[in-house]
């Protein structure tokens, strides 16, 4: 009885070493929003129930375990879901973020579908924190924001391997390399690019470069800079974006000015102005998107959100494919609410 009692003691101890040393944790966002959209199309505007309008709705499983040496395995799963409807985002079932990885002194390496560097600088930069501007009605997913507006770089890359210096009084760095996996040509699909920011005190700059060639080989550059100062009474926000190819497909250029304005603990107006040039026609090449928002926080996890966006283009250009052709407007509103768990 006593062995027992003594074996039964270790294991417990064990199991309590094992606990303490690693976790896993679930996690998620439920957002619906009330969305009108007119895209200037024949049929007219589009009123809709959506889903992950201001952030996008998902599940998710993320965890660590301490192997010692102030080395950790850590991972992440996280799944889109239509919560309008229950389907899964894009048909994937961890379509947001699929990979594990490495941290320690030396940063943090990961390995499989994740985020592209220009993701977290636009992130960094838009006030709307890449939600409730650029969508459409009915399509039930983040809307983008001004990423979805001004750029034509991937938000994720599979297959990928990705490298997060760790912060060096301010500074910081970050690598990522998509393998295309075709065989016989190392660059078809292949994805690469690297950001440098810096983010102390109210200050963040930072900037850009990546390359995503196509199944033929073609690459598509992005430079991106941009950065934020809190003033307290309002953090301003300014961007630059250019994308060019190799085939010459694609040439444009862009910028933004934005401004969060808190005016209570508890609530927020959010504004950007953006403009987006298309190089490749000879005239009529300019868009332009201006959106205003507001957000409520009824609690550390739960907020009310309303925003109006609209988009005009010049007779050849339709930026973002927001609208329904060349030389058309697009206006889109939500109202909506975000629960986080």
């Amino acid at each position: 009885m006593k062995k027992s009692l003594i074996a039964l003691s270790v294991l417990a101890a064990f199991a309590g070493a094992a606990h303490a040393q690693s976790s896993v944790t679930v996690y998620g966002v439920v957002d619906m929003a009330l969305q009108n959209e007119n895209n200037g199309g024949a049929k007219g505007s589009v009123t809709a129930l959506d889903a992950g309008e201001q952030s996008g709705s998902r599940l998710g499983f993320k965890g660590s375990e301490d192997l010692g040496g102030g080395l950790k395995a850590i991972f992440d799963l996280e799944m889109g879901i239509l919560a309008d409807s229950g389907a899964s985002q894009g048909g994937l079932t961890f379509g947001r973020q699929s990979w594990l990885g490495l941290a320690g002194d030396f940063g943090t390496v990961k390995m499989g579908r994740q985020y592209t560097p220009q993701f977290y600088f636009f992130d960094s930069v838009d006030p709307f924190d890449l939600g409730m501007t650029s969508g459409h009605a009915g399509a039930s997913t983040s809307t983008g924001g001004v990423f979805g507006f001004l750029s034509a770089s991937a938000w994720r890359v599979n297959n990928s391997i990705s490298y997060q210096s760790k912060d060096m009084s301010g500074f910081s760095a970050m690598g990522l390399y998509g393998f295309g996996e075709v065989a016989g040509n190392t660059s078809a699909s292949r994805s690469a690019g690297f950001s440098a920011q810096y983010a102390a005190g109210p200050v963040y700059v930072g900037g850009v470069y990546y390359k995503q060639n196509d199944a033929a080989g073609n690459g598509t550059k992005s430079v991106l800079v941009g950065g934020t100062y809190d003033f307290g009474v309002a953090k301003a926000a300014a961007g630059y974006s250019k994308d060019t190819s190799d085939n010459n497909s694609v040439d444009q250029k862009g910028f933004m000015l934005g401004v969060t304005v808190p005016v209570s603990p508890a609530d927020a107006f959010l504004a950007t102005a953006a403009r987006l040039t298309n190089n490749l026609p000879a005239d009529g090449n300019k868009s332009t998107q201006l959106a205003v928002g507001f957000t409520h926080s009824m609690s550390k996890r739960t907020n009310i959100y309303t925003s109006f966006s609209r988009v005009t283009n010049d007779a050849n250009v339709n930026g973002g494919g927001l609208a329904a052709g060349n030389g058309l407007t697009d206006r889109l509103f939500n109202v909506g609410i975000r629960h986080m768990f």
